[in-house]
């Protein structure tokens, strides 16, 4: 596996691509920017790493029936945090919003989608284990 440390609290940590074309994604990145992109070994679902001189910088997934048609293929970008519930309620009581409340990823942390009060979209985690 791929070398990762997590990361200090306020850190952009993780880019993850959530496409409707994942087998044409990872062509083309893997094409663009000479990414290797494995199959994690952290979760059981399908999710590639991106990986560059045996660092995982990322991932990409495909989005599948489960996500709402109206939502495009999208990068998000994760900023580690201390305890996702606590940042969550930060955010809303300083203007942000929560789009997805803290959830718990196996194998991975507790995170939350959220947005800016002007609207940028971005992650939040906290990760239970180094990885």
């Amino acid at each position: 596996m791929a070398e990762f440390n997590v990361p200090a609290p306020g850190s952009i940590c993780w880019r993850e691509l959530a496409t409707r074309d994942l087998p044409a994604a990872m062509e083309f990145y893997s094409k663009l920017f000479g990414w290797s992109l494995p199959q994690t070994k952290i979760t059981p679902m399908e999710y590639k790493e991106i990986v560059m001189d045996d660092v995982a910088y990322g991932g990409m997934m495909a989005m599948d029936e489960n996500w709402p048609a109206d939502v495009p293929t999208h990068w998000t970008s994760y900023i580690a945090v201390k305890n996702a519930d606590e940042t969550a309620e930060k955010i809303t009581s300083n203007g942000g919003t929560v789009r997805v409340p803290p959830f718990d990823a196996p194998g991975v942390g507790r995170l939350s989608l959220v947005a800016d009060p002007d609207g940028a979209a971005f992650a939040i985690i906290q990760f239970t284990q180094p990885m």
